[in-house]
């Protein structure tokens, strides 16, 4: 990490402090510890975030389309930047890491990690006429936010 990155994330740092909480989205319901998506409220090529409350936090995650109309799905905090709190926004045409500025396409199939920032992964299954991601998955990422 070159010096100038990382005395702007030290300065993030600062100004947001550590106790900061993450913002809040959508909220989504749970049935037998599944969420559930609708197909025709995420695939449509934008990116969408959505809050799922869990032991009092906030755990955000986005869904996004490819350019080849595949989804995906990440947490919405990426590996180095997360203890800020601040998460991603889209900006035309990519997602954005707010604390650090790395840019992802939107259209990308793959967001290989640039230095440590990396949006995050999650795990999702399409059936039938929606996107179901287990909360079990999302409890586990808590400790991102």
């Amino acid at each position: 990490m070159n010096l100038r990155r990382a005395l702007a994330i030290l300065l993030l740092g600062l100004v947001w402090g550590c106790g900061r909480s993450a913002p809040e989205h959508d909220k989504v319901s749970t049935v037998d510890g599944l969420i559930r998506l609708s197909l025709s409220t995420v695939d449509d090529g934008a990116v969408h975030f959505f809050t799922y409350e869990h032991d009092g936090k906030n755990v955000n995650f986005l869904v996004r389309t490819d350019g080849e109309g595949r989804l995906h799905t990440h947490l919405d905090a990426c590996y180095s930047c997360y203890q800020y709190k601040r998460g991603f926004v889209v900006e035309g045409n990519d997602v954005v890491c707010i604390a650090c500025r790395l840019k992802y396409p939107i259209e990308a199939e793959i967001w290989d990690f640039i230095g440590a920032c990396a949006p995050i992964p999650i795990r999702h299954e399409v059936a039938s006429d929606a996107v179901v991601i287990e909360t079990r998955l999302l409890e586990q990422a808590a400790r991102y936010f």
